[in-house]
């Protein structure tokens, strides 16, 4: 991992659950900003990135900064289409001032030779995601267990941890993961809860999800696990 930044467009590689809280960790350290409710950072999630969405992003770099400092812009994607690769092609090379792009594929066979060349990569230190996700079975087995008062404090909290931000979107689909784990030993009598969890797993993939709501819900519907 770099210890500065001096270039205008990154690429790494690596699950955008592990990859992205690291790095936008590693982005505020550096550059001392902070990107929670900053106007000029944006994350974004995309299963594939179409010609449409590229275009999208190339309107965003291209508008004056908010706070007329750095605007930064990271992009987790499985895929790319060719249309999209293209569009980006200028916009990557010769960014607006203070514009900075990080991509984060699964795979760099991804990347076409010609966006290839306009990104630097950047390797990310991982902290143990295992922990974390140890961390996330722990919470959920007690959330599944409580009164909903608690549960709700505990949703406070969890917020409080990761935000409402797609920066946190992949810690709070891993405590999703971790519910329905609880859930799903007694298939038939949380049929309706599992079927809940379900449902609103899949809100949760929306573009702009609030996860406050979605989990506050939770907290009322879901039956206590003796």
């Amino acid at each position: 991992m770099y210890d500065s930044l001096t270039h205008h467009a990154y690429f790494s590689l690596g699950s955008p659950t592990d990859v992205v809280p690291a790095l936008v960790a590693h982005i505020e350290k550096v550059w001392g900003i902070h990107v929670q409710g900053n106007p000029d950072f944006r994350c974004e999630r995309y299963g594939a990135m179409g010609v449409y969405e590229a275009r999208a992003l190339k309107e965003s770099a291209e508008r004056t900064a908010v706070t007329g400092g750095r605007k930064v812009f990271v992009v987790a994607l499985d895929s790319m289409t060719r249309e999209a690769q293209n569009a980006l092609l200028k916009i990557v090379e010769e960014p607006p001032k203070e514009t900075h792009f990080f991509f984060v594929f699964g795979s760099e066979e991804v990347l076409l030779p010609t966006l290839r060349s306009r990104l630097e990569p950047l390797f990310i230190t991982i902290r143990s995601s295992a922990e974390e996700k140890t961390s996330r079975s722990v919470l959920a087995r007690s959330f599944v267990r409580s009164s909903v008062p608690a549960r709700l404090k505990m949703v406070s909290a969890l917020i409080k941890e990761v935000g409402d931000e797609d920066v946190g979107k992949g810690k709070l689909l891993d405590f999703f993961d971790a519910l329905e784990r609880e859930l799903a030993p007694s298939v038939e009598k949380n049929a309706e809860a599992l079927l809940e969890l379900l449902t609103l797993k899949q809100y949760s993939r929306d573009r702009a999800p609030s996860f406050k709501l979605l989990l506050e819900h939770l907290a009322l519907v879901l039956p206590v696990v003796k």
